[in-house]
């Protein structure tokens, strides 16, 4: 099962389900600890593309 959350051309985070793991990676490079939860993994995901538009916004 994945799921995909767009933010911009170089921000695209999937989740990925491997065995009884999770984990959320981005089009960047970031990746996600591997979680049991999928809602954790997806909160993961939800807080990197937030700080990377703050960083984009911020330039830092």
């Amino acid at each position: 099962m994945t799921s995909e959350e767009t933010q911009g051309d170089a921000h695209r985070t999937t989740t990925q389900e491997r065995g009884p793991f999770c984990t959320a990676t981005c089009l960047c490079g970031w990746r996600g600890p591997a979680r049991r939860a999928r809602s954790k993994a997806r909160s993961d995901a939800a807080e990197h593309l937030r700080d990377a538009e703050t960083e984009a916004r911020t330039g830092s």
